[in-house]
């Protein structure tokens, strides 16, 4: 079997409200397929969190590379294109692009094999796990009235974040977290995201560590980027101080990058 061609397709149209800087627009590109064609007919889908020009592009760069070769290899192709661009930028589009072609391998490969890819990858080490409904904050009662909506749906554990939290004042944010605590009860587990990650994201350490103390009042699981994503000294600082479990890392690309944050044990969560 061998790679015939590779082609990409942004996701456009609902791209979602709130935590986004003002520059994007419901109509841009942020997440894009990219299907892998074989020579026996066999497809592959990936996905990667980035702007469909850039895959585009990307996958111009790399066709030379990926062209005929062995798409039942995934680990081995991945890693060929990864070593041939480096001095293209580390962690940049072209990164992102191989990360969505590496899904689009293995779900070849599983195919081909007909296993599921998490066995490939090494297996299951456990049968059922508690899913969560992740959705934007909003003012407090139409929070409320969104989380028992979802709850109603059998959820029992619930991600709230982004919408105003850390954007206007504390007493909203308190108000916004006790109310999400009052619709789910206390027996649901219950996240925040701040979304630091935001463009010209204005809070500093002194909010991020008054949040978290706020936060365990009402037995919050875990905070997430609560301070933009660069920020290494203060995430430490924040981790060893804080009163909740400080999750991150969503931004980091390549595994090289994540080496600093958990060598400096900088997150609970990654």
């Amino acid at each position: 079997m061998k790679i015939t061609a590779m082609k990409a397709a942004g996701l456009r149209g609902m791209t979602p409200e709130g935590g986004w800087a003002n520059e994007i627009r419901p109509d841009d590109c942020i997440h894009t397929l990219v299907v892998v064609y074989t020579d026996e007919g066999v497809t592959g889908w990936g996905s990667a969190f980035t702007n469909d020009l850039l895959v585009q592009g990307a996958l111009q760069v790399l066709e030379p590379l990926f062209l005929g070769e062995n798409p039942l290899e995934p680990s081995r192709v991945s890693e060929k294109l990864h070593a041939n661009t480096f001095w293209m930028g580390r962690g940049g589009s072209i990164t992102h692009a191989i990360s969505g072609i590496d899904i689009a391998l293995w779900d070849i490969f599983g195919k081909v094999t007909g296993q599921p890819v998490g066995r490939l990858l090494g297996g299951r080490y456990r049968e059922r796990i508690r899913p969560y409904a992740s959705l934007l904050m909003e003012e407090p009662i139409p929070l409320a009235e969104h989380l028992h909506a979802i709850q109603e749906l059998g959820f029992r554990a619930f991600k709230i974040g982004w919408g105003p939290f850390g954007r206007q004042n504390f007493a909203l944010d308190e108000k916004i977290v006790r109310s999400a605590r009052e619709a789910v009860g206390s027996d649901a587990l219950l996240m925040v995201d701040a979304g630091a990650s935001d463009a010209f994201w204005r809070q500093g350490y002194k909010w991020a560590l008054r949040t978290a103390h706020m936060l365990k009042d009402y037995g919050v699981e875990w905070f997430e980027e609560p301070l933009p994503p660069d920020n290494l000294s203060d995430y430490i600082l924040l981790r060893n101080n804080s009163s909740v479990p400080i999750a991150g890392g969503e931004v980091l690309t390549r595994r090289q990058s994540f080496i600093p944050w958990l060598r400096n044990a900088a997150f609970d969560i990654v």
